[in-house]
């Protein structure tokens, strides 16, 4: 008569053939052992900060402050201000390889936005996009071309610090904001930096232009020397002004308002250069 056999949840037939009884016994405390040994494997690998392609994750939750997107990631901010927001990418591959992001917001079409290779300065976009979600996916064609963003406006990224009307400079650390209430007169915002490197800020306050825009980009100590008004040459697309120089001024009269000042540093360079000194800003009456 023959006998079971019960074996984690199963039964074998014992039929009189041993060692075919032996053999599925073995087969099965094999998978079972394998099994328990991935779970255990599964349920103990300690948390990794880096994905299967050893890159950085992804930005689920990206709020603006420098991040750099390796091929196919994809940084994600919730909702945009709902106004003026600056833009700021850069390749950042040290080989002559052409970089392109993907930009959507709302359910929108792409925008495919193209980061030169080897380029000394970032690229700005400067737009509105009404309080809406803002993604960005790197889909450069190279797999070794990191593109570096960050962004700024109201609301988002690390809080201001307040900008006196009195003229007196205040420094400005890479990744810091600035914010001031501007007088009913004319007034004059003051940049100088303070070591030969490039120094990227974003401006944003007084009224809207017919795209809803009230941004402006400088940069001090660029590679493109001195662009925009007052200039024969235009700033570079997405600029307002550049300067070969080390120090910049900006003149207006926008009322009683809420001025706004981010410092973006010099973006990705390769090698990375360091602030030993930061730049400063003011701003006083004229």
């Amino acid at each position: 008569m023959g006998s079971r056999i019960c074996l984690c949840g199963q039964s074998l037939a014992a039929d009189g053939n041993t060692g075919h009884g032996i053999a599925a016994i073995s087969v099965s405390l094999a998978l079972s052992i394998f099994a328990a040994a991935a779970s255990v494997r599964t349920e103990t690998m300690p948390p990794s900060e880096f994905d299967i392609f050893d890159q950085p994750p992804a930005a689920t939750d990206w709020n603006g402050l420098p991040w750099t997107l390796a091929v196919r990631q994809s940084a994600a901010m919730t909702q945009t201000p709902a106004g003026s927001m600056i833009l700021a990418f850069q390749n950042s591959s040290q080989m002559n390889n052409a970089g392109k992001l993907a930009l959507t917001s709302g359910g929108s079409q792409p925008q495919f936005l193209l980061a030169p290779a080897l380029a000394l300065q970032p690229t700005i976009l400067i737009s509105n996009w009404q309080a809406n979600n803002l993604n960005l996916t790197n889909i450069s064609a190279n797999n070794n071309t990191p593109i570096w963003i960050a962004a700024y406006g109201p609301g988002i990224g690390a809080l201001p610090v307040t900008l006196p009307t009195t003229g007196e400079p205040i420094p400005v650390p890479v990744n810091g904001t600035l914010q001031a209430l501007t007088e009913p007169q004319y007034m004059q915002l003051g940049f100088q930096a303070n070591s030969a490197n490039l120094c990227l800020f974003a401006i944003i306050g007084g009224p809207q232009d017919a795209s809803g825009n009230n941004a402006y980009a400088v940069a001090l100590n660029s590679q493109y020397g001195d662009t925009g008004p007052g200039h024969s040459t235009p700033a570079p697309a997405g600029y307002y002004a550049t300067t070969g120089g080390n120090n910049y001024s900006f003149e207006f009269n926008w009322g009683a308002s809420i001025l706004f000042v981010a410092f973006f540093g010099s973006g990705s360079i390769a090698p990375p250069r360091l602030m030993a000194v930061p730049p400063t800003v003011s701003l006083q009456t004229l």
